[in-house]
């Protein structure tokens, strides 16, 4: 009867020596996420970061970021089209709307999305709001990881193209 008893607690300990794996592979994974968007955080008050694309004043009042990926030195087109993704605007729609929705959400009102066959122009009344998403392109562009969870969150988002 001891054999058994002891055969029984075993076992049940056994189980949770498979849970200690688990749990710090999860744990890893929260962290490498929380690494991110404190990336994409930190982007959005550095204003010393040199972000990307053409930020162009409209009127006192209305301005526009101009973001062409395809005419990039490391443009993503190639690797986004093996994705299985069109590769210009509307695949940076998708990437910058992962990453604002990873860092600021509250972003995403204040900009309006124009995206053509090769690029894309986002609209705002402010100037810093623009600025702000000129640098989350210049972190996302940097960072291979960042880029694929703001693929992600497009996609379960259905914004991804």
């Amino acid at each position: 009867m001891d054999k058994l008893n002891f055969n029984l607690n075993l076992k049940s300990q056994m189980k949770y020596l498979f849970l200690i794996p688990l749990l710090l592979i999860m744990s890893c994974n929260a962290n490498s996420q929380t690494l991110k968007n404190k990336k994409l955080l930190s982007a959005l008050n550095n204003s010393s970061l040199k972000g990307r694309g053409n930020l162009i004043e409209i009127t006192s009042n209305e301005f526009r970021l101009d973001y062409y990926d395809i005419h990039e030195k490391d443009s993503h087109l190639e690797f986004l089209n093996a994705k299985g993704y069109q590769g210009g605007g509307p695949s940076w729609l998708g990437i910058i709307y992962g990453a604002i929705q990873m860092s600021d959400p509250t972003i995403e009102s204040k900009i309006r999305f124009d995206d053509e066959a090769e690029g894309l122009a986002i609209w705002s009344s402010d100037r810093e709001t623009l600025e702000k998403v000129s640098r989350l392109i210049s972190v996302v562009k940097s960072d291979e990881g960042i880029l694929l969870k703001a693929i992600e969150v497009a996609d379960q988002a259905g914004q991804m193209e």
